[in-house]
């Protein structure tokens, strides 16, 4: 089983190039982990945007632009348009997010005109964090599309969440779905939806072993688990966490990136074409590693 992010390196061989499509890489982070990458010969890179700006970001972290391709346009908004039809069109495998906010990438990657939309598909966002603090690595969503998702938008996060877990070869992952008490309650529709999907695990209908409703500190501490003594399958053991709503989740995602050093891999699921979902303020290694995540997904 996978419990490092660097072991990715080893699922997505050197040599297999593939090639990224990003969205204005006017900042290092993005540029450099891209280098990075290029340098182990794992991508080659489109690089969409406005020119001055991206020969800018590239001067100022010694970048050469002679081994990039470099497509520009005359607006930002341009170049997500262009980005994204490089993917839906064939002529790059990966979509990659640069220096531009999250809402104006998702709106391009979910127009109905982007090619990227599967017909009856949920897209949600997930995340592989690696926690220093952690001996395993813990996959979460949702953290940037799904602001208040409902049982059934949480069933399909459930199944992304899993799906990565296989591919990270975990093949029955714990799930932990995450609210602010462990009581079941009509009071806290978490708490419900989260009953729900345990009993549909109890009966086996999910493919993985899920519980829930959970405290955060439940879900992966093993010590408090047993300090309030709850009666869960997971046992603070928990490989996979469903965050009730997109507040509760982002909030996770930065507090682990920013306060405990954690590294983490972002993308999205339901898409027809690897999508790298990263903040602007991630790290190199963030991105480096939400690349490659990227390409083990499309080998998969």
């Amino acid at each position: 089983m996978i419990t490092k992010l660097e072991q990715l390196r080893k699922k997505a061989p050197e040599g297999v190039k593939r090639k990224v499509s990003v969205a204005c890489p006017y900042d290092f982070h993005t540029l450099l982990s891209l280098e990075r990458l290029r340098k182990e010969n794992r991508v080659q890179a489109v690089l969409v945007g406005l020119e001055n700006e991206i020969s800018k970001a590239a001067l100022s972290c010694g970048i050469s632009l002679s081994d990039y391709e470099v497509c520009s346009v005359d607006s930002n908004d341009e170049a997500l348009d262009v980005a994204v039809k490089k993917v839906s069109s064939g002529q790059a495998d990966i979509l990659m997010k640069g220096l531009i906010s999250s809402e104006k990438y998702l709106k391009a990657v979910l127009n109905r005109n982007s090619g990227l939309l599967t017909v009856d598909s949920t897209i949600s966002h997930v995340g592989v964090i690696d926690n220093p603090n952690l001996d395993r690595l813990l996959i979460f969503g949702d953290a940037a599309v799904l602001p208040e998702p409902d049982l059934k938008q949480k069933l399909k996060i459930l199944s992304s969440l899993v799906q990565t877990a296989v591919m990270l070869e975990n093949p029955n992952p714990k799930v932990a779905l995450i609210a602010a008490t462990e009581l079941v309650s009509n009071a806290i529709k978490a708490g419900y939806d989260a009953s729900v999907i345990a009993k549909m695990s109890e009966r086996g209908q999910l493919g993985c072993i899920a519980d829930g409703p959970l405290g955060l500190d439940v879900a992966i501490n093993k010590e408090a688990s047993e300090i309030k003594n709850v009666r869960s399958v997971i046992k603070g053991d928990a490989d996979c966490l469903i965050f009730p709503n997109i507040e509760a989740g982002n909030a996770f995602y930065k507090a682990n990136t920013k306060l405990a050093n954690s590294t983490v891999a972002s993308v999205l699921s339901g898409v027809k074409s690897p999508v790298v979902l990263t903040s602007r303020a991630d790290s190199i290694e963030s991105k480096y590693y939400s690349v490659l995540l990227a390409i083990v997904m499309g080998l998969n």
